[in-house]
């Protein structure tokens, strides 16, 4: 772990969807293996940091599913997440408890993608984060 108090994000674009599960009518997991994350003291995704990869799912309820995707696991090439009105590009916030309209919108590195559409949604991380490396701008 970061011996400060950080900020952190998964960031999309170095991640890789392991599994995507519709369950029931309403309720859309998208499990990532690993996820990329940046964490600084600063702005994540922008400032100097450390990078780590862990295991983590986005839970979507409320939620209708539009895929493109070929077969997974796929890496990220890019994407963004919507919450309400605030788009954020190529990252999702850590942590992330949202209840409104939310779109995911991946598109992988196969051209193939995934847009979810729902009410809500949660990120849990799953197990220890892994170091992987400094991150300084360039």
């Amino acid at each position: 772990m970061d011996s400060i108090i950080s900020n952190s994000i998964i960031e999309l674009h170095d991640s890789e969807v392991a599994e995507i599960t519709v369950k029931g009518d309403a309720e859309v997991v998208i499990s990532f293996s690993p996820a990329y994350i940046h964490r600084s003291t600063g702005r994540p995704g922008v400032d100097a940091g450390t990078g780590w990869i862990q295991k983590a799912e986005l839970k979507f309820t409320g939620a209708t599913v539009t895929s493109r995707l070929l077969q997974v696991p796929q890496n990220i090439w890019k994407g963004h997440l919507k919450l309400a009105d605030q788009l954020l590009d190529n990252e999702i916030p850590i942590p992330l408890n949202y209840e409104g309209p939310v779109e995911l919108d991946l598109v992988f590195s196969t051209i193939s993608g995934v847009v979810v559409q729902a009410y809500s949604v949660t990120l849990t991380l799953i197990g220890e984060a892994r170091y992987i490396e400094e991150f300084r701008p360039t």
